[in-house]
């Protein structure tokens, strides 16, 4: 489902679909942690361009001390291949700049003095997404994360950035109801991650959404609320060995 612009994040195929002009911003402190920090920006512009912004920091509160801080700069663009009555099909890339920053290491005296110094690190990724609907009643969409195998280079030691692939089947019954089927493959690794999930608009004005997450088993539920030209939502993700994460939302579409 990208009928909204979440999908600045997750498949730049969807941009298309949202009108310019739109804004989204969120901050959460991932499964409760203080320290643990995530903050986003988005924005949808004419043309089916979008620019977006994220940070995660380990900074402890109250205290100069940061061990590590990870930000993306993107810049999305979505192209209709066909669009009629009947159907769809859309692609789109992102291109991230993707920084990482590590903190001085404590060392064997644990004050810093024979420690590792701070370091920087800059790398390009690629990301590619496509959609597809039909009668607006069944969607296909599929998206590639750092398809050219962007890496962190620090001193002799060379990290490679996670590549992924996502897919994913919405089926709508009727206007209010989505139901979402969606696979995730991290590429390296043996195991995939399987997630359902359902949006079913209550009213005009307000939104529920739940869902499931299988390897690892998680769940998650949201409410949204929408008046005028914004949006608030308020979202719960669970996690099998940490606690709960929650993320506050909002929207501003300029255009609506």
């Amino acid at each position: 489902n990208i009928d909204n612009e979440e999908t600045i994040f997750y498949n730049p195929a969807g941009i298309v679909k949202n009108s310019p002009y739109s804004v989204i911003m969120g901050i959460t402190d991932l499964y409760g942690l203080n320290f643990l920090s995530h903050q986003y920006l988005g924005i949808i512009l004419p043309k089916n361009i979008a620019v977006s912004y994220q940070s995660l920091g380990t900074d402890f509160p109250n205290s100069d001390i940061n061990l590590s801080t990870e930000q993306s700069i993107t810049f999305g663009q979505g192209f209709y291949l066909l669009n009629d009555a009947n159907s769809t099909l859309s692609i789109g890339y992102n291109v991230n700049a993707l920084f990482f920053n590590q903190g001085q290491s404590a060392g064997t005296m644990g004050d810093g003095t024979d420690g590792l110094p701070s370091s920087e690190s800059m790398s390009i990724g690629l990301d590619i997404g496509i959609h597809a609907s039909i009668r607006d009643k069944f969607s296909f969409g599929a998206f590639i994360k750092n398809i050219n195998n962007p890496a962190i280079e620090k001193q002799s030691s060379r990290t490679l950035y996670p590549r992924k692939i996502d897919i994913g089947v919405t089926y709508r019954p009727f206007d209010d109801l989505y139901t979402s089927f969606a696979m995730q493959r991290v590429f390296g690794k043996d195991n995939n991650s399987f997630r359902f999930g359902i949006e079913y608009n209550l009213l005009s004005s307000f939104s529920l959404r739940t869902g499931i997450q299988m390897n690892p088993n998680r769940f998650g539920c949201g409410l949204v609320y929408s008046w005028e030209l914004f949006e608030l939502s308020y979202s719960l993700l669970t996690h099998p060995l940490m606690p709960s994460t929650n993320t506050l939302t909002f929207k501003v579409n300029f255009e609506d």
